[in-house]
């Protein structure tokens, strides 16, 4: 056994295979969204290294595709650049709330660090259920899942990007249910209380309103701050 630093709690180093079984339906999401993304971006004519160095470097689904329809589209840089921003601004809050949940464990600055950058809404989700509930983890658990998912993306871009180049041909398949199937298995999973459900049925409710008014990057986070403010609420009412 060994003990962190701080106030956190006791717990043997998890075996990787514990970790992997733990993030592999975060792994089996992302693989098949990224395949979508590397055959996307090779149809649209660009070079086969650069969905694999997209994978890689930016990881993020959504600015991905995003930059890929705005790159095809011939659109700036700085309106690329900017796109991105907006639709990843709320890393920000995730990140900030983060990392006084993991003020415990004494991380070093590169290990805070190495989790920030692989950390995604996915991983925030579970790791930040973890933590409230008072699970014991330590940080080869949390930036081993975050790799696992990372090299699931990275690879999953490779591959598709491949296929794209070499065996067109043999792909028949729709794949771009892929992302909306593990965000509904990832909010699912978490909503185990009677509390839980109910923010995130405000926060869904909210979302499906804003997209009948109009489409826009602040929906989501509108949404994510009344389900967290109806959260709030049930919390302090009990």
């Amino acid at each position: 056994m060994n003990e962190t630093s701080g106030s956190a709690p006791l717990m043997a180093d998890p075996q990787p295979s514990r970790t992997f079984a733990e993030a592999s339906p975060v792994v089996a999401g992302y693989f098949t969204v990224s395949f979508v993304f590397g055959l996307m971006a090779v149809n649209a004519g660009l070079p086969l290294w650069l969905p694999v160095a997209m994978c890689l470097f930016v990881y993020a689904g959504a600015s991905q595709f995003a930059a890929l329809a705005l790159i095809s589209s011939g659109a700036s840089l700085t309106t690329i650049v900017l796109t991105t921003f907006l639709i990843n601004a709320r890393h920000m809050l995730m990140s900030v709330y983060m990392a006084k949940a993991l003020r415990a464990l004494g991380l070093s600055r590169m290990e805070r660090w190495c989790y920030a950058g692989g950390l995604t809404d996915e991983s925030f989700a579970f790791h930040s259920v973890k933590l409230g509930n008072g699970a014991p983890v330590n940080v080869r658990y949390l930036i081993g899942f975050n790799l696992f998912c990372h090299t699931s993306w990275v690879l999953g871009g490779l591959l598709g990007a491949l296929c794209a180049q070499y065996a067109a041909h043999l792909i028949k398949y729709q794949l771009d249910y892929a992302l909306t199937a593990m965000m509904l298995y990832v909010l699912v999973s978490l909503c185990n209380t009677r509390k839980k459900l109910i923010a995130a049925l405000a926060a869904v409710l909210c979302m499906g309103a804003l997209s009948l008014v109009g489409t826009s990057p602040f929906n989501v986070f509108i949404a994510t701050f009344v389900g967290c403010g109806v959260g709030v609420c049930l919390t302090r009412r009990s």
